[in-house]
C-alpha cells in the first residue's frame, strides 16, 4: 500500500532530526579533538621549557620528535 503524503512528510522530518543529531555530536567530537591538540601544544611547550638546559641536542630533539609525533597522530584521528 502506498505511503501517504502524512506518512512520508513524517518519515523526512524524522530523517531531518536524525541528520541534526549526528552532526551535532560531529561539531562536539571536533570541539573535543581540538581542545586536547590545544592542551597536547600547550603541554609540548611547557615540557621544552622544562628540558631546555638538560640533555643533549639529540635527546632533545628525539623527545620534540617523539611529541611532535604523538600530535600528528591525534591530529589525523578524525580529520576535519
Amino acid at each position: 500500500m502506498p505511503a501517504t503524503l502524512a506518512e512520508i512528510q513524517a518519515l523526512a522530518d524524522s530523517l531531518q532530526v536524525s541528520l541534526d543529531q549526528e552532526q551535532q555530536q560531529i561539531a562536539d567530537l571536533l570541539a573535543q579533538k581540538q581542545a586536547t591538540i590545544d592542551q597536547l601544544n600547550a603541554t609540548i611547550t611547557e615540557l621544552q621549557g622544562l628540558v631546555a638546559d638538560g640533555g643533549t641536542t639529540e635527546q632533545r630533539q628525539a623527545l620534540l620528535d617523539q611529541l611532535t609525533a604523538t600530535k600528528a597522530d591525534l591530529e589525523s584521528t578524525v580529520a576535519p
